[in-house]
C-alpha cells in the first residue's frame, strides 16, 4: 500500500509539474503564429518557430498555417527531406506535428505522394511511408468533403 501511495504521489507531482511549465498561448504570440506560420520554407524555420509557439498549437489558424508550409517545403524542397528526418528523431512531438491534410492544395499532395513513392531518400522509407499514408488520407477527405467519392 506504501509502495502504491509514494507510486501515486510521484505521478500525481510529474504531471502538476508538466502542467506548470505549459504557459498560456497571448493574444499577441497567437496573432504572432499565425502571421508566420504559412510563410516559413525551411525546416530549420519551421521548427524554430515550433520551438517558441509550441505551447499555442492547439490554434487551428495556426495548424493550417503549418500545414500550408509543410506541404510548401516537401512540394518544392523535397530534396530537404533528411533534414526533416534529422529534426522528428530530435523532437518526437514536433514529429507528430509534420503530416499532410485536406486543407492543402491536393495538387502539391498529390506531387508529395509521388515523391514519397519514387523518390524516397535512402534510409527514410518510414517517414516516406507514412508521407504517403497521410497523402492517400487527405486525399480522401478532400474528395469525401467536395463529392468526389
Amino acid at each position: 500500500m506504501f509502495k502504491q501511495l509514494i507510486h501515486v504521489t510521484l505521478i500525481l507531482a510529474t504531471g502538476m509539474a508538466t502542467m506548470a511549465q505549459q504557459k498560456p498561448c497571448t493574444n499577441a504570440e497567437r496573432d504572432q503564429v499565425e502571421k508566420e506560420a504559412d510563410t516559413i520554407r525551411t525546416w530549420d524555420a519551421l521548427y524554430l518557430s515550433f520551438q517558441h509557439f509550441r505551447h499555442c498549437m492547439d490554434d487551428v489558424d495556426a495548424q493550417e498555417g503549418y500545414s500550408e508550409s509543410t506541404a510548401r517545403i516537401l512540394a518544392d524542397h523535397w530534396e530537404t527531406l533528411p533534414r526533416l528526418a534529422y529534426l522528428i528523431r530530435k523532437d518526437r512531438e514536433f514529429g507528430d506535428r509534420i503530416g499532410l491534410d485536406a486543407t492543402m492544395d491536393m495538387d502539391d499532395v498529390r506531387k508529395i505522394k509521388e515523391n514519397a513513392i519514387h523518390h524516397c531518400p535512402r534510409g527514410l522509407s518510414v517517414l516516406c511511408t507514412k508521407l504517403k499514408r497521410d497523402a492517400d488520407q487527405a486525399i480522401a477527405e478532400n474528395a469525401a468533403v467536395h463529392g468526389k467519392i
